[in-house]
């Protein structure tokens, strides 16, 4: 006679909890690099950039610290004070050496204070993953694009606008999209809205591609953007099974090389 072993069950993960040092929504990482390495790219690289970088990463860092103070409640909000005071002050510091490089680079605050003004606000009110706070944090990204290329004096010329305009429709989709398999996956208001937009921004490519401005290859890519808007989030309920955030990303690193090549084909 043979006895079963008994089986063991697994324990479950312990989550690990953020410290603040390295921010965790990888989504966020392309939004926040893509657009400045673009801008360097489109500009050529130059000295100004390096402490460019290093203020804009920093920043980006020091606000996911800020926004994890925010959220903690008692003896928690004091871990991440260090994280803030650090990221914050390696940020103001290579700020002060961009402007000593490029003093005109202040006048870009007329943009970027609003944009972060109303993602601070929405990290008050403890709405960080909002609508609002996820847009008005793309459109300061990509204002990298143009930015980049202002502090060797290059010319902002429509082809520049052209390619950051096309990135950000990109980018501006992506929060409503992810958002349709994820956090609001079977709201039907919420994906109509994503492929409603997708669908307005696949004819804005094909009115810039009309007049010359952009490639009729970025009307196919953002056609097929569309059509992913409306085939992802419909899968899941056919096919009953969900779309993980690993797969999703990765779908959302090709989209957004695509988006990339076919911006800089309207040169």
């Amino acid at each position: 006679m043979t006895m079963n072993a008994p089986k063991t069950q697994k324990k479950p993960r312990r989550k690990h909890k953020n410290t603040g040092w390295v921010p965790d929504q990888h989504g966020a990482w392309v939004m926040v690099t893509v657009p400045l390495l673009l801008g360097v790219g489109l500009a050529g690289p130059s000295w100004i950039h390096l402490p460019l970088a290093v203020a804009w990463m920093t920043g980006y860092f020091a606000f996911f610290a800020l926004g994890l103070w925010v959220k903690a409640r008692g003896p928690r909000k004091a871990a991440f004070r260090r994280p803030l005071a650090t990221y914050g002050g390696v940020s103001a510091a290579a700020s002060i050496i961009v402007v000593a490089m490029h003093p005109a680079v202040v006048l870009w605050g007329v943009v970027f204070a609003p944009l972060v003004g109303v993602a601070v606000w929405e990290m008050y009110r403890r709405r960080p993953r909002s609508l609002l706070s996820g847009e008005a944090t793309v459109l300061a990204s990509c204002v990298m694009v143009p930015l980049a290329s202002s502090v060797v004096g290059e010319a902002l010329d429509a082809r520049l606008w052209t390619i950051t305009a096309l990135v950000a429709l990109y980018f501006v989709g992506t929060i409503p999209y992810v958002k349709t398999l994820i956090r609001e996956r079977g709201d039907h208001v919420w994906f109509v809205g994503s492929v409603v937009y997708h669908c307005g921004v696949t004819a804005v490519a094909a009115a810039l591609s009309a007049v010359g401005y952009a490639s009729w290859w970025s009307v196919v890519v953002f056609a097929v953007l569309a059509a992913r808007a409306w085939w992802m989030p419909w899968s899941v309920a056919h096919r009953g099974k969900k779309w993980t955030p690993k797969v999703v990303g990765l779908w959302e690193g090709a989209s957004t090389l695509a988006v990339v090549i076919v911006a800089l084909l309207n040169n």
